[in-house]
């Protein structure tokens, strides 16, 4: 993505405004292309911060479809490495959302996932209780939520736990959850290898919560 530059901006705002007719348009023809620049740089943020197509085309005037369109290359990201460690809490993290009909994979299931990996202290079976009954015949889960989604792809090289449990601390819900249920964050010194459960089909629907 281009980088932006304010200055340059305003000085064509106000070359446009202030020169003679001839000068004036060319300036204009420049600043049209610049605004095109901060366009994109705006757009880049708002994806960066977790912001929905749908969220990012209402202000645009366009639909999801022409935004996602115009401005899917903002977001072609590489797909973290997962640890064997954080591969296993996504996977338990997509069940306990399945669990109560989620749309998505919210900090909240992130939290179960983490206490049931031994990274948060949890009451578990009161956290859960606090959803509701268990749904039936519920979507599955689409994949992870926007916002705990665009923190984990600005991480590089391998995702681990905490980069896992750094993440989820900062969800406003997942928070709320330890603070209700007496959670605590346990020091991660090494990561230790956890089976991944659910073989290829399970690696399959992971892989999709990061596009």
């Amino acid at each position: 993505m281009a980088p932006y530059n304010p200055q340059k901006t305003l000085a064509l705002l106000e070359r446009t405004l202030t020169a003679e007719p001839t000068m004036s348009l060319r300036a204009l023809t420049a600043l049209r292309a610049e605004l095109d620049v901060l366009e994109r740089h705006l757009v880049g943020r708002a994806l960066q911060e977790g912001q929905t197509y749908t969220q990012i085309a209402r202000p645009l005037g366009i639909s999801r479809q022409a935004a996602h369109r115009r401005y899917r290359d903002l977001t072609t990201t590489t797909s973290p490495t997962l640890s064997d460690d954080a591969r296993a809490a996504l996977v338990r993290a997509r069940e306990e959302a399945a669990r109560h009909g989620s749309r998505s994979i919210d900090g909240e299931h992130l939290v179960l996932a983490l206490a049931h990996a031994g990274v948060l202290q949890l009451d578990v079976e009161a956290a859960r209780r606090s959803f509701g009954p268990p749904s039936l015949n519920a979507p599955k889960p689409a994949g992870l939520h926007p916002s705990i989604h665009a923190r984990l792809v600005r991480n590089s090289g391998v995702l681990g736990l905490e980069q896992l449990m750094q993440a989820t601390l900062q969800d406003a819900g997942a928070r709320r959850l330890l603070d209700q249920f007496g959670g605590s964050v346990h020091k991660l010194v090494h990561s230790r290898p956890v089976a991944h459960r659910g073989g290829a089909a399970a690696e399959a629907r992971l892989a999709e919560s990061f596009h």
